[in-house]
């Protein structure tokens, strides 16, 4: 009953009053309550990321080994972003500069074409 009236949104004094059950029980009910939910979403990240989970493990662990905070991850996948954003304007630019080049020894071959006509 407790487990239902905490999903219910009910506070812990209104619990232990309706249960007539001592502070200490309820905290304990609450703290269990509390594991079952958590455990729910673990369940639900299980089952969405299905085969990917070695990859998710292969991350926690290294997040774990790293030390990083969530902060620190933040910065790292927004980095990543960035990162690629910034390699691909060098690709549009080593673009730019082979057609720049192609475009300059044309014109070094019709210089060098007129240059003989003389």
């Amino acid at each position: 009953m407790a487990f239902k009236m905490f999903k219910d949104k009910n506070s812990l004094a209104d619990v232990a009053i309706e249960l007539d059950i001592k502070t200490d029980v309820v905290l304990n009910f609450h703290e269990d309550y509390l594991r079952l939910v958590r455990m729910d979403g673990l369940a639900f990240i299980y089952r969405e990321l299905k085969n990917g989970f070695p990859i998710f493990f292969h991350l926690y662990r290294r997040i774990k080994k790293e030390g990083l905070s969530k902060d620190d991850i933040t910065e790292l996948v927004e980095n990543q972003q960035d990162l690629k954003f910034l390699e691909r304007r060098v690709e549009l630019y080593n673009e730019h500069i082979q057609r720049q080049q192609s475009q300059k020894n044309q014109l070094e071959n019709e210089i060098n074409g007129l240059q003989a006509y003389k």
